[in-house]
């Protein structure tokens, strides 16, 4: 089992999307950047999903990186509840907890290839755990 938002977990999207054909020959890249904030013993958490024809990568965000064409932010109870499939993006957009910005038209283009991303993530979430959101908030110790 990994912890969710974990640098585990995180190298485990990484593997599970270098094996996933997802995008359409020739398409722009893209980059996805999603931010979740009050994780238990992190504080907050980025990395990207990347797509550059036909490819998908997975990595931690760098400092030097230049900005993603989507950020999505959220706090961590929401990023649960979404990640469970206990709340859908839309209603998570439509309540506030989640935050969208950056190009939608290019993100909504790419609705077909995140549905097959999200299928291939579910081997994933069948091995994350979840810290008690008790604990959000709190910094990793030094």
């Amino acid at each position: 089992m990994i912890e969710f938002l974990s640098d585990e977990w995180i190298a485990a999207l990484a593997d599970t999307c270098r094996d996933t054909d997802v995008n359409e020959r020739g398409e722009q890249p893209l980059v996805v950047e999603p931010v979740v904030v009050d994780v238990p013993n992190r504080g907050e958490v980025r990395y990207r999903v990347l797509f550059d024809d036909q490819t998908c990568t997975v990595e931690r965000r760098s400092s030097h990186a230049p900005p993603a064409d989507i950020r999505l932010e959220t706090d961590y109870r929401t990023a649960v509840a979404l990640a469970r499939g206990e709340m859908n993006a839309q209603v998570a957009l439509a309540e506030g907890t989640l935050r969208l910005s950056g190009d939608v038209a290019r993100l909504a283009a790419r609705a077909s290839a995140l549905a097959r991303l999200d299928d291939r993530f579910a081997a994933v979430r069948a091995t994350t755990t979840y810290p008690d959101a008790a604990d959000a908030g709190r910094d990793q110790p030094s």
